[in-house]
């Protein structure tokens, strides 16, 4: 099973596992488009502590045989995706060379000075986000001054970036253990941050910010050219939103979730709730740093995001894209990870009602028809 890649097929399940649950989508390829198949989730009760899904991979199996059951699953092929808290991820910069397989040893170099584990610990992959053969004689970039996107050249000259990502081996074993107990084929491991950029952005060229908020994380992934630059996750998700409901309504969490759900169905547009924005306060300055942070960059082409793009089990919330609109002064959206998915009509409703949930697993199947 290769990490990060592997031989595509015309069926995948695409199987997401976080802090919330199970989520898995199961699409076919037709006439270049994907298909929807079925789908399926699990949901965790919120008040209860309880062990995350990987470290029982026995538990997570049978959980996840439990959903496939459900769902009439019909494939045994599965593409799922790492935590982006769980996985290194770095934009270097290696001299030009004229075989990718000479970058190798350059690439080994400089990711050694960066992963977080030792070397040996980790499975990392790479990708070439420049091409190495220079057609026609290179051009000189214009300086541009603080207004414009840079004021030196981003690439530096007879190099090439690339975009490195890894993970620890412990924690692919876990995946690998998990799938192999469910009797499932794991085709690859993907990250999240492809599997977002596949759903909810297709073949978009400008750089935009992902705000995915899930359950107890929120990962903040800033995409150029359909390659995430910069990725952050913070610890403040949808289950702080509930908890504060919960606290200042007198009633338990699964009362306070569903109370939080029956808001965002009955109320699609106005403003943002009280409780919502004292959660979204602390998003809102990681928004800012992570801004910050890619304008200083020396690897990307530009240096401010376009707009926005929200997903994640809370970014359906009244008044949430309105919020981060007025308080960044950008263009936000709530992303459709069904834009780009053949289903049938009748099912709209509930696919709308459930897609902010599913863009990840969305993203995973999609991967055959990339």
């Amino acid at each position: 099973m290769p990490l990060f890649g592997g031989p595509t097929s015309k069926s995948f399940l695409g199987v997401d596992i976080g802090a919330g649950g199970i989520k898995l989508v199961e699409m076919t390829e037709e006439k270049g488009r994907s298909r929807l198949m079925t789908y399926g989730y699990s949901q965790r009760e919120l008040s209860k502590s309880h062990t995350p899904l990987l470290e029982d991979p026995k538990a997570a199996a049978a959980l996840l045989s439990k959903v496939i059951k459900q769902a009439d699953v019909k494939t045994n092929r599965v593409v799922s995706a790492l935590p982006s808290s769980k996985v290194f991820s770095a934009i270097i910069s290696v001299p030009r060379t004229k075989d990718e397989k000479e970058l190798k040893p350059l690439i080994e170099v400089q990711a050694r000075k960066l992963v977080p584990l030792p070397f040996e610990e980790m499975i990392l992959d790479s990708k070439l986000i420049d091409e190495l053969e220079v057609k026609g004689p290179e051009k000189k970039e214009k300086k541009k001054d603080k207004k414009g996107k840079k004021e030196d050249p981003k690439k530096p000259k007879g190099n090439v970036r690339i975009l490195v990502t890894g993970a620890a081996k412990t924690l692919v074993q876990k995946y690998v253990e998990m799938f192999r107990l469910s009797k499932l084929e794991l085709v690859a491991l993907e990250t999240e941050s492809f599997a977002l950029i596949r759903s909810l952005i297709g073949k978009d060229k400008s750089p935009i910010l992902i705000i995915d908020i899930g359950t107890i994380r929120t990962n903040l992934i800033v995409v150029e050219k359909g390659i995430p630059f910069l990725t952050r996750s913070v610890n403040i998700g949808g289950q702080m939103v509930t908890k504060q409901i919960a606290q200042q309504m007198g009633m338990d969490e699964e009362q306070a979730e569903q109370l939080k759900y029956d808001l965002a169905a009955q109320h699609k547009s106005g403003d943002i709730l009280p409780v919502v924005e004292q959660t979204m306060t602390p998003i809102l300055n990681e928004i800012n740093y992570t801004f910050e942070q890619y304008a200083r960059m020396d690897t990307t082409e530009t240096t401010k995001v376009e707009k926005i793009i929200l997903t994640g089990g809370s970014a359906h919330l009244p008044g949430m894209v309105k919020f981060i609109a007025d308080k960044t002064g950008l263009n936000t959206y709530a992303g459709d990870p069904w834009a780009r998915v053949v289903y049938a009509e009748d099912m709209r409703p509930v696919l709308d009602e459930i897609g902010p949930r599913m863009a990840v697993g969305i993203g995973l199947a999609m991967r055959d028809v990339d």
